[in-house]
């Protein structure tokens, strides 16, 4: 659990997206993609799953960590499983203040969803794909100021693709 905790607030980054030109991008060596504008470049970044940097110096991270995670997958360990992931990010968030969490389902693979305020105003918007044997984890930190909607959108298209009927 503690290398989920670890994986969650180390990807904590900023923000610089244009809803033009959206490319869903396949994520290697996972199920998952992720939706990034043009002004995002792929960069080599050692130990991440995929990293992205844009000409303004943005830089986005997105992040694995082999755990089982078979209690997420069960209804009756479930809400207990997701408390201790939010203790883990609240223990490494300085001034973590819940906005709010859902988990919840992301083409059927559960997702927990966190948003917090930080000391100092900024927000912090998270997506861990909780897979049975591994987690994937995209946070995005956005300035007091910055646009939160559009960081919710780029977490809400971290996800597994749809299966095919």
């Amino acid at each position: 659990m503690a290398r989920l905790h670890a994986l969650v607030v180390a990807i904590v980054v900023g923000l610089g997206l244009s809803p033009a030109a959206a490319e869903v991008l396949a994520l290697p060596n996972t199920k998952a993609t992720v939706t990034l504008g043009p002004e995002w470049k792929l960069v080599t970044a050692p130990s991440l799953v995929a990293a992205y940097r844009t000409e303004s110096g943005l830089v986005l991270a997105i992040t694995r960590a082999r755990v089982p995670n078979i209690d997420a997958w069960r209804a009756k360990t479930r809400d207990a499983y997701v408390d201790e992931i939010e203790r883990g990010v609240t223990a490494k968030v300085p001034g973590y203040k819940r906005v709010s969490r859902t988990l919840g389902d992301a083409n059927g693979v559960p997702v927990l969803d966190l948003e917090a305020k930080r000391s100092g105003g900024a927000t912090v918007v998270i997506r861990v794909l909780l897979y049975r044997t591994y987690a994937l984890a995209l946070a995005i930190e956005v300035p007091r100021k910055g646009d939160v909607a559009a960081a919710r959108a780029v977490t809400k298209s971290f996800a597994s693709p749809v299966r095919a009927p």
